[in-house]
Formats: structure tokens, C-alpha cells, sequence
């Protein structure tokens, strides 16, 4: 079949949020009735209630919005009236691959919805949320994409202008599909459904980023598709990466040898400057909390004025942290020092070149989903040799290993590293001491931990001011990684021996 036309629709600001449901009438085809009952005297041309001024916005004049009696009793609302039952089991479906900012590489777990009413704005900061309570406008039509990116919706609304949404925790997208045709699958167009690249177009999470002389963490968005435009120094509202200064003195040695990103001096800046970290992130746990998202790109030595237990209470409300190489002082004393988090190893840990394989298993031998996905993901990229993933300058600083860990490693040397199995990758969620409730267990936040350096052989030049020392090249093995661990890391926080689940459609 060839692949229907497929549009983007006007994209606004999150508090502007909105989508195409206006208008949306059809009749329905051939051989199929109105889901929500046979006996619509209307024959399936219904009013989808919400008006809007413009293509690709919700908001507008309402059209009416209380609901449509069909013959049987049922009563349905704007597009669940546009849902169409089709013989023989069949179904009405949207198809397509869901892709990262810069449309090259496809994401897992991105759920992908047709919402009944606008989406709500997004809240900005730590915050404790459900899985299913970031999504928001009523979802009719849910579906979550594999490890190829890939995702079907079944059940969608027949008629023109539908709007659709792609999402995964605070990142969010809004789209219009100008079609869709009853009983039959519409196939979206390759590389026209992606992630923001900026929060003019949908939304980005409000993310702190604190450079490093040794690494550039910083980087990874450019590479990732974001746009310049996003880089902010430190709380200026104008962009969605919000950067901090790291250590400002490290000087030659430490970025000789502390790291494995190239920087040879001081942690990178902003033009204008960007404030320290030490002084305007870290330093309480009220700063930490303005962000989503906190990236600790590594120093080139251990980390300096630290205030632990604010970064600890920051994860334990819903912050996410992702802390890379020498950051490991964050964990291995102070408050997460006593939470059986790994074995330390302090240090450069310098490993050299070397090949890792992708956990796939729990230390308790259950299957570990995500782990399985990151090894699918990472095939489906390329980013795989002889089916382990290559490392430039490992680093070796933790073990994960043994029940009594609160842990996940995500991916371990190869028998031939020195030392063999030295954990590269791990997460944990937070509270680590969180208690299992009626609906599971009560984790708010997460925090990952790497080995990885972005920028070991990217090119980037830490001192030149950020973004513009980012190379523009292709990600690396360990960068593509890294992206699925980013966008994973943004996603909602599930136990670890559970595949995400979809959104709940309400009823």
C-alpha cells in the first residue's frame, strides 16, 4: 500500500500545547459500524467537539462536547465516536517508527496516542508521577513502540486530521495525521515521527547539565538532534538545557589523566558564562528540584563540594541523575554509601579499549525486559561487534553483582577486560528503601551510573564554549548506548523485572 500522506501540524509551546480534533466527521466505510454501537442514526458522521481557530490546535470555539447516544445505549465522546468495529476482527491501525530528535535513530519504549481532548502542560521539575499520569487529553488509542522503534495502534479513530501524539516521560511531541482510512492499516511515511528538537515544537525536559573537563555529556544532545538554540547558561528560562560549570580550575592533569573525553583543562562554559555548579546546582536540594533531569558529566577527578544528601533527596522525589566516571563520589560515601549500592573501586580505573556485554538476566536469574530491549535496540543500530558492544576508554570504578545489591548493572566487561565483568552500566531507583503498595512498588525517581564517556574519540573540544565544542559526527557504539540510557532514564520509573507497561485507556 502506498503510504498516506502524512503532515506535522502547528507545534506550540508546552502551556500552548495543542492538536487538530475539530471537524472530524466521516462516514463509515463499507462493511464497518460505529465501535461504540451498531445503531447510529447518523451512520458514523459525528462531531469530534473540540473547535479550534487554526489546523493542529485544540482550544478553539468548542463544538460540542457532550456526547452522542448511539442505538444501543452506549454514549461516546468526540473521537471515540470516530472509532469504527470492522468485520471479521479486523481492525482500524496506525503504523509507523518513532525517531530521536535528529530522525536517525528509532527509540524503544516511545508510547504513541490519539488524545480526545488537549494535552495538559507538562509538570516542570522533580516530580513523583505514575506511568500513566504524564499522559494526558484522554487517550482513545495507545500504543508503545519495540525495540526497532516500531509501533502499531490499533482501534483509531476513522476521518481527516487526526491528531496523534509521541511521548516518553517529559519529552512529547503533538502531530496530525490528515487520513486515516477505516479497517485497513495506515502506514506513516519512514523518519516523519520523531522526538522535539526544540520546545517550540513540543516538549523537552527542563534538564541541568554540569560539564566536565574529562567528558561531555553536554555533547550527546547535539548528537542526539536537539538544537543549538536549547543551550542555556544555567537557569535562563529561554532554552531546555541548562548548563553548569564544572570544576573551573582542574588544570592539565586532571583532564591528561582523570578521563577519557579529551578535555585537557577546565570543565567547558557558556558564552556568556555559565554559573559553577558547586555554587548554583548541587549546592541545595531547591536547585536540584527546578529539573527534571541533572547530568553530571565527569571532572577528570573526583568531584569537589559536594552536597550529597541533596542530590540523594532530589533522586528520592523524582529526580533523575545520570552521574558519569570520577561522579562516583557522589555514591560510594555519604548517604548512599551505606545503601549497598556497588562495590567501589576509586580512581582513574583507566580500562583501555574494550568490548562489554548487555545484561539481560536479574542477579536472581529472572528475565531483566529492558536489558533484553538495550540488546535488541542496540543490534537494530549497528552499535553491536560480534554481539557485544565496543568501549573506547573504559573506565572500571564499580561492581554490581549479587542479590543483595539494590542495583541493575546494564552492561559488564567481556571476559577478555581486565578486570573481566567490571560493571560499566548500572541504574538503581529511588527511594532504594521504597515499600511495595497495593499498586507496586512506591519508586519516585532513578539514578544511573556510567563508564562510559561521550566524549572519547567524538571530536568535541571541551574548550571552546558549549555547544559549539560538540562535534557534529555520528554517535559512536557506547554514544548509541548512551541515547537509549538517556531516553530510558526519562521514562517512567518501573521495578526492574517489568516490561513498561502501556498507558491505561480510560473507559
Amino acid at each position: 500500500m502506498t503510504a498516506m500522506r502524512f503532515t506535522t501540524a502547528k507545534l506550540l509551546s508546552t502551556a500552548r500545547l495543542a492538536l487538530l480534533c475539530a471537524g472530524l466527521t466521516t462516514a463509515c466505510s463499507a462493511g464497518s459500524t460505529p465501535k461504540n454501537g451498531g445503531g447510529n442514526p447518523s451512520g458514523g458522521v459525528v462531531d469530534a467537539g473540540f473547535g479550534g481557530p487554526t489546523p493542529g490546535t485544540f482550544g478553539g470555539p468548542s463544538a460540542g462536547n457532550g456526547g452522542i447516544t448511539t442505538g444501543d445505549g452506549a454514549v461516546c465522546k468526540g473521537l471515540q465516536c470516530q472509532q469504527q468495529s470492522c468485520p471479521s476482527g479486523g481492525s482500524t491501525t496506525i503504523s509507523g517508527t518513532v525517531y530521536d530528535p535528529a530522525g536517525k535513530n528509532p527509540l524503544y519504549n516511545v508510547v504513541v496516542y490519539v488524545p480526545n481532548s488537549a494535552p495538559t502542560p507538562l509538570p516542570t521539575g522533580a516530580s513523583c508521577d505514575s506511568c500513566g499520569s504524564l499522559f494526558s487529553g484522554n487517550p482513545v488509542a495507545v500504543a508503545t513502540t519495540d525495540a526497532k522503534g516500531q509501533f502499531v495502534l490499533k482501534d483509531a479513530p476513522v476521518g481527516a486530521n487526526i491528531p496523534l501524539v509521541a511521548q516518553v516521560g517529559k519529552w512529547r511531541k503533538p502531530m496530525t495525521v490528515p487520513m486515516v482510512v477505516a479497517c485497513q492499516d495506515n502506514p506513516l511515511p519512514d523518519k516523519t515521527v520523531r522526538l522535539p528538537k526544540n520546545h517550540m515544537e513540543g516538549d523537552i525536559p527542563n534538564i541541568a547539565i554540569a560539564t566536565g573537563g574529562a567528558d561531555t555529556l553536554e555533547c550527546l544532545f547535539r548528537r542526539v538532534g536537539v538544537d543549538a538554540s536549547e543551550y542555556v547558561p544555567g537557569p535562563s528560562p529561554a532554552g531546555r538545557l541548562h548548563i553548569f560549570q564544572g570544576n573551573p580550575t582542574m588544570g592539565f592533569l586532571g583532564g591528561l589523566f582523570g578521563g577519557g573525553g579529551g578535555g585537557f583543562g577546565a570543565a567547558p562554559t557558556t558564552s556568556p558564562a555559565a554559573p559553577t555548579a558547586s555554587m548554583a546546582l548541587w549546592n541545595s536540594v531547591d536547585e536540584l528540584k527546578k529539573y527534571d533531569i541533572v547530568l553530571l558529566s565527569c571532572e577528570g577527578d573526583e568531584t569537589q563540594a559536594m552536597n550529597q544528601q541533596a542530590l540523594h533527596d532530589y533522586a528520592s522525589a523524582g529526580g533523575r541523575v545520570f552521574a558519569s566516571h570520577f561522579h562516583y563520589a557522589w555514591f560510594n560515601t555519604g548517604p548512599y554509601g551505606t545503601e549497598s549500592l556497588a562495590t567501589w573501586t576509586p580512581g582513574s580505573g583507566n580500562m583501555g579499549n574494550i568490548n562489554a556485554n548487555i545484561v539481560t538476566k536479574l542477579p536472581n536469574g529472572a528475565a531483566f525486559p529492558k536489558g533484553q530491549a538495550l540488546l535488541d535496540w542496540l543490534g537494530n543500530v549497528n552499535a553491536l561487534q560480534n554481539g557485544e558492544l565496543p568501549i573506547a576508554a573504559a573506565r572500571h570504578n564499580a561492581d554490581v553483582a549479587g542479590m543483595n545489591m539494590v542495583s541493575q548493572p546494564w552492561i559488564v566487561a567481556d571476559q577478555n577486560a581486565r578486570p573481566a565483568g567490571a560493571t560499566e552500566y548500572f541504574s538503581f531507583n529511588t527511594p532504594t528503601d521504597a515499600k511495595v503498595g497495593p499498586d507496586g512498588v512506591a519508586y519516585c525517581g532513578r539514578v544511573v551510573f556510567s563508564d562510559l564517556h561521550v566524549g572519547a574519540a567524538s571530536g568535541d573540544v571541551p574548550a571552546m564554549p558549549v555547544p559549539a565544542s560538540c562535534a557534529d559526527a555520528d554517535l559512536s557504539p557506547q554514544e548509541k548506548a548512551l541515547e537509549f540510557m538517556l531516553f530510558d532514564l526519562s521514562s517512567c520509573v518501573t521495578p526492574d523485572d517489568k516490561a513498561p507497561p502501556p498507558p491505561v485507556i480510560p473507559q
